[in-house]
């Protein structure tokens, strides 16, 4: 990869694929929708027979990547998925006093920790040990700081933690509805349990568009994966799964970013292939206390670096999954740096895929404003030079002024092509503008 040993797995992982044409928008999605009521945009959808992007177009809130927070990884390791009332409301505290939410997160995702089950007139209600007087106040609690609520739910008959609670078949309207009356705002569907189907995706989009309130909804798995273009999701979703879990692993965060691979230019304003939840800081530990935030983490900080790197270039949603009550050095230093949030925000600029550069594997992106903003990985066993070669990333002049964005620094004006040492599984990540 940068003339080092690699690992036959990662080289094929970041191996160069065909580019493919972006999803295309019509004006309709992109201005009329924007310049009405919900409601009334809701109603233009359905009286409307448009492809994909428009059937489910709920207002202004997928204009860009979401930027957030989900539970899975925050109290004890990856795929504990318990929650609590207080975690939640102290995770949300956290999100505006730690200047995140000033940087534009502003989610908070429950996945499937809260454990629902159905009282006897087929509601959904949330398990009573963890939110002891039910969700709503939760909800209140989150929307009175600014900021935004989402839910999990499944398309099949239970939900994916060990099929501990019911999954929406056969309840799909009577669930939007409940979430609707909550006020949630973004609602996270899975794909387990029996009766899961590509046509229940459908029916659960179709279900929260009768509902009235613009709800965000994320596909968490199913056959649009392995579909052109994503298949069915940019018709039904804004927000849609590119692979399985995340871990914090880094082969798992590679694997994240292999699934993007010749695809990532598909994605576009309200239509987002999601990497998955960002490991960033590490996942919780082993025998937690939810009143102790806390981190294991598995992987470096130079890998938690090129996870973000890669996802911001890459557009995807940035929604952390480590418990941002406890920022650790590395967390401020990923997750605050406003320049790479900025190229993943970009949502004008098509997302970034790969090219190759003085022979090496690199991500670009061009920019909206015409800088091209570029990721090159070491994913070698050892520190070593990296060169970005102006003229094969498409630059078109000879001359080029470099910024270092986790250096927050300009490198300078350099001629034709530019050097850096990276750190084993670090990433360079600069942005090349027009010289003087």
């Amino acid at each position: 990869f940068f003339s080092l040993p690699l690992l036959p797995s990662v080289f094929a992982l970041f191996a160069v694929s065909i580019d493919r044409p972006r999803r295309k928008h019509s004006e309709c999605t992109r201005s009329t929708i924007m310049k009405v009521p919900p409601t009334a945009a809701l109603l233009l959808v359905a009286l409307t027979t448009l492809h994909s992007a428009q059937a489910y177009n709920n207002g202004p809130m997928a204009l860009k990547p979401p930027l957030g927070w989900q539970t899975w990884c925050s109290v004890g390791p990856c795929g504990t998925d318990h929650c609590f009332d207080g975690q939640i409301r102290e995770t949300a505290k956290a999100m505006v006093d730690n200047g995140m939410k000033d940087l534009g997160y502003e989610w908070i995702i429950l996945d499937d920790c809260w454990h629902p089950s159905r009282a006897s007139n087929g509601t959904l209600v949330p398990f009573p040990e963890f939110f002891p007087n039910g969700m709503q106040p939760v909800i209140d609690y989150v929307h009175s700081l600014g900021l935004k609520f989402g839910l999990y739910t499944s398309v099949g008959t239970r939900t994916c933690h060990g099929g501990w609670s019911p999954g929406s078949f056969g309840h799909y309207q009577t669930d939007a509805d409940t979430f609707a009356s909550w006020k949630v705002d973004y609602v996270k569907v899975d794909y387990c349990g029996g009766l899961d189907s590509p046509q229940g995706h459908k029916q659960l989009s179709e279900a929260l568009n009768k509902t009235g309130r613009p709800m965000v909804l994320e596909l968490c798995r199913g056959p649009y994966q392995e579909q052109d273009h994503w298949g069915y999701a940019p018709g039904i979703a804004q927000v849609w799964r590119a692979s399985s879990d995340h871990h914090d692993d880094f082969n798992s965060t590679l694997g994240e970013v292999a699934a993007f691979k010749g695809r990532s230019t598909w994605s576009g304003s309200y239509g987002w292939a999601y990497g998955d939840m960002l490991m960033t800081g590490g996942e919780g530990c082993d025998n937690y206390d939810w009143h102790k935030p806390n981190h294991c983490p598995k992987q470096t900080d130079n890998e938690y670096r090129t996870e973000f790197s890669l996802y911001s270039i890459l557009s995807s949603p940035l929604m952390v999954g480590t418990d941002i009550r406890n920022v650790t050095d590395v967390m401020k230093e990923v997750l605050f740096n406003p320049e790479v949030i900025a190229v993943n925000q970009d949502h004008e600029a098509v997302p970034g895929d790969q090219v190759t550069s003085c022979g090496h594997t690199v991500w670009l992106r061009k920019l909206s404003n015409g800088d091209f903003a570029v990721v090159a990985p070491n994913l070698g066993l050892s520190q070593a030079p990296v060169t970005l070669c102006f003229g094969d990333l498409g630059w078109k002049d000879s001359k080029a002024n470099v910024r270092d964005l986790w250096a927050r620094k300009d490198a300078g004006t350099f001629t034709d092509k530019y050097t850096a040492t990276v750190d084993t599984h670090d990433s360079l990540f600069v942005i090349l503008s027009k010289a003087d």
